[in-house]
């Protein structure tokens, strides 16, 4: 049931300090594909600090962040990525936003950053005062809560908890410090910050500031508006998930709208699998009706589809 509050509408909430987490997964999946997500145990210090640091590096001159341009870091998805640069709908203007993009951390000298492994490699640290400490900490973060999704979604889905462990053992946690300046411009008249758009990996927890502007696809093809709420991580899934459940738990289609007069901070972060995962569709799901329409896809090469489509550098 969608419910409608005041200006926004209302998502399902799954409380992680609970016992009944994994029905309500289950249950806003199946739904909604998007929940709000509260008892996460994430530090409001450790969020404070993260945009802290995004904000202060967006705040530097555009010659300084572009010396940081992800272009440097192709295929790993690593840097600074400027206005209208990014096309999430292709049927629309570019995005009127710019982003600084980090991963799983690896050492010059790694294994596999030597081998030339997809998405594999060093993040850029602009030299911001506390960036790196503030931006390190946030990850790890998110890595542990990520994770601790993906094993409350397998039971979810009635498998045992560590049934995705293997496909998820090494996986690509990209973070995105997103920053939509306030307004309208000449080139983008709606304020259209991100367009319309399915995330591509397993799930993505999302953190915002109080400003708004997330929109889901509801019935019917209307836009429905997502309130912030202080201290609340907003969770949605993404186009692997959906093929893993054989269609069972849908990504859902949103966008990020910014007409208005202040400007937006977000960090979403996505949790992905094993770039050479394979995934197919689960025990649980297989007798579902279409699931045999999912064919077995290998993770690092859907996720290499979809940056290529969307990034202007890459193409």
């Amino acid at each position: 049931m969608w419910l409608n509050h005041s200006d926004a509408f209302l998502i399902p909430t799954v409380d992680l300090s609970t016992g009944a987490a994994a029905q309500a997964v289950d249950d806003a999946c199946r739904t909604h594909g998007f929940f709000y997500l509260t008892g996460h145990g994430v530090s409001s210090t450790v969020t404070e600090k993260a945009f802290a640091a995004a904000e202060s590096f967006f705040a530097a001159p555009l010659k300084t962040k572009s010396a940081y341009h992800i272009c440097h870091s192709h295929p790993h998805q690593r840097g600074y990525v400027p206005l209208f640069e990014e096309s999430l709908d292709e049927g629309t203007l570019p995005d009127f936003k710019e982003s600084f993009d980090l991963g799983v951390d690896r050492a010059p000298n790694h294994p596999d950053v030597l081998a030339g492994k997809l998405f594999a490699a060093p993040n850029i640290w602009p030299p911001v005062p506390g960036f790196r400490e503030a931006i390190e900490a946030y990850h790890l973060e998110m890595m542990r809560l990520g994770l601790d999704l993906v094993r409350l979604t397998a039971v979810a889905l009635g498998l045992p908890s560590g049934y995705f462990d293997a496909a998820m053992g090494d996986p690509v946690g990209n973070l995105r410090l997103l920053h939509y300046p306030a307004g309208e411009t000449e080139e983008l008249p709606h304020g259209q910050g991100w367009g319309a758009h399915t995330d591509y990996g397993f799930l993505t927890v999302l953190a915002q500031d109080d400003v708004g502007g997330l929109e889901i696809e509801g019935p019917g093809g209307r836009w429905l508006p997502l309130a912030p709420r202080p201290g609340v991580f907003i969770v949605n899934l993404g186009d692997l998930l959906t093929h893993w459940t054989g269609g069972l738990y849908q990504a859902r289609r949103h966008r990020v709208v910014n007409a208005g007069t202040r400007e937006r901070y977000s960090i979403p972060f996505f949790l992905d699998p094993n770039v050479d995962a394979e995934i197919d569709v689960v025990p649980t799901c297989r007798h579902l009706p279409g699931a045999s329409t999912y064919q077995p896809v290998n993770a690092g090469a859907f996720l290499q589809s979809r940056f290529d489509a969307t990034f202007t550098y890459r193409k």
